[in-house]
């Protein structure tokens, strides 16, 4: 009477669509953990912006209106540097042009640097900055990472 051929098939595409369905639920699940990992801390920041070439960035103190901010740079070649301007957190930081002879250290303030949060709480923020040397002007360095810290 009726043929059964097909009852197999029918099946297997019905398991088929079911363990789909589960395999797109999990990696959905997955994928909402991937990115909380992605964020740095205070530690790795201080250590990956301690080693930036030419000009270190040692220390810093961010106040929540901007008032006391300031970034201690160590100039890590053998050569003066002058650091000329700052980027934070994608607005230009005009300072006054500070030479920094080899293996010293500088201390930056500017209001313009503020954290956005309140006391205590942690912020992120972009930075770059601009310097000469005796033979170039206008070089720039861009940090793969933020500055991270606990805002004062």
């Amino acid at each position: 009477m009726f043929s059964r051929r097909g009852q197999g098939t029918t099946e297997y595409l019905i398991i088929l669509a079911i363990v789909i369905v589960i395999a797109l639920v999990v990696v959905g699940v997955l994928g909402g953990f991937g990115s909380q990992g992605s964020a740095i801390n205070a530690s790795q920041s201080r250590s990956y912006w301690g080693t930036v070439q030419p000009l270190a960035v040692t220390d810093w103190l961010i106040s929540q209106t901007g008032t006391g901010s300031s970034l201690v740079f160590k100039n890590l070649t053998a050569n003066t540097i002058t650091l000329t301007d700052l980027n934070w957190n994608g607005a230009a930081i005009n300072i006054t042009d500070v030479n920094i002879s080899a293996g010293a250290t500088a201390t930056v303030t500017s209001t313009s640097m503020t954290c956005g949060s309140n006391t205590g709480q942690n912020f992120s923020r972009t930075f770059s900055y601009t310097y000469n040397t005796a033979d170039l002007t206008g070089l720039k360095v861009y940090g793969s990472s933020p500055i991270v810290g606990s805002c004062q």
